[in-house]
């Protein structure tokens, strides 16, 4: 190849790449001002769009990513969700609650709001890809994509992205992909941005200091009316302490069930309609088998079974299993060697190596 040639090709790919635009879905933190920061430098027309999604989201607090957007001198758009976002996934949380499960709101907020309704309003603005500052991999190979782990297993986003529509991966731009947190505050000292020692934050984005039982309660008639109720042993018998409300425990949780027991007590079930909770020792929370279902495939469905790994909480490594469809829209993992607390109501997420299969929801 010539270097008249090769300057060509380099030519007509920037020149390609300065008319693709991309819509940046920006907080006003580090990940997603540094994503703004690196896809313009990379030569795309960028837009940073701010969702408003909590009922108590003003644009006001988010002057963080409008001032990101000024240094940068891209434009910045405001995106009212927050009758949608509390239609569908704040709903969703109550119900799930009420139903004596733990919804996982940001896998849901993922696949219908920012990978959904932020992605529709991106190609109203004529927009070619939108992007985000997660913690993830798209690849591109023998022409289809795939999602994968992001390169810093500490940071890695994966596991929320399993539900998005696999049909807008060639759409999606990770610039963040191969970066370490300190990698992305670096980035922002580059550009200026004051946000570059901004405090990461780690609670549900529409309940403060964490405390998702007086969300419930100050929101929600349905919790003002349930009371405390009955502790019992996995083996029946009726304990002395109370609980506060089967809508505020969850499998796995150790405190708030009171003291005197002679070892380490667990939730271990949820009985709903008895209000009642279920307690026992750790090794009793072990299980082999876990079905899920609301499935979403980003790989090829699982017509009979596979050998695979899944993880069943987001902090949790994945472990070894069989996926054995039993449905139309269920599927059982065996397990290799036991796993702890499966927990009602959260996602369990499959993979290939760091290719994600997909996932579904914990029955």
């Amino acid at each position: 190849m010539t270097i008249q040639l090769i300057a060509q090709l380099l030519y007509n790919l920037g020149n390609n790449l300065n008319k693709l635009k991309v819509l940046v879905g920006m907080s006003g933190g580090v990940d997603s001002s540094a994503a703004a920061y690196l896809l313009k430098e990379q030569g795309y027309k960028v837009i940073g769009g701010t969702m408003l999604l909590s009922p108590a989201d003003t644009p006001e607090k988010y002057s963080d990513a409008v001032e990101v957007c000024r240094i940068l001198d891209i434009e910045h758009r405001f995106f009212d969700f927050r009758k949608y976002f509390k239609n569908t996934v704040i709903e969703n949380f109550k119900n799930e609650y009420l139903a004596g499960r733990t919804p996982n709101p940001c896998v849901l907020c993922n696949s219908t709001i920012k990978w959904k309704k932020l992605y529709e309003e991106g190609q109203k603005l004529g927009c070619d890809l939108l992007s985000m500052g997660h913690y993830a991999t798209i690849e591109h190979k023998n022409d289809k994509y795939y999602l994968k782990r992001g390169k810093d297993p500490k940071k890695d986003q994966s596991y929320f992205l399993y539900g998005i529509d696999k049909n807008i991966l060639p759409k999606i731009l990770f610039p963040l992909d191969g970066k370490v947190k300190d990698d992305v505050r670096d980035i922002c000292v580059k550009a200026g941005f004051s946000i570059s020692r901004k405090k990461e934050s780690m609670e549900i984005c529409f309940i403060s200091n964490d405390d998702y039982k007086s969300f419930l309660i100050d929101n929600f008639a349905e919790f003002k009316t349930i009371g405390s109720g009955v502790i019992l042993l996995n083996s029946g018998e009726k304990q002395k302490n109370k609980h506060e409300g089967y809508p505020f425990y969850t499998i796995g949780q150790r405190k708030g069930l009171g003291g005197g027991y002679t070892t380490p007590m667990f939730v271990s079930e949820i009985d709903r309609e008895k209000n009642q909770v279920i307690i026992a020792e750790r090794k009793d929370l072990y299980t082999n088998n876990v079905i899920i279902k609301d499935l979403n495939w980003l790989l090829s469905e699982i017509n009979n079974e596979i050998k695979c790994s899944a993880k069943i909480r987001y902090n949790s490594s994945d472990k070894p299993c069989i996926a054995k469809r039993i449905g139309e829209n269920k599927v059982e993992l065996i397990f290799n060697e036991p796993v702890f607390a499966v927990t009602p109501g959260q996602s369990a997420v499959l993979y290939d190596g760091d290719y994600v299969i997909g996932g579904g929801i914990i029955v």
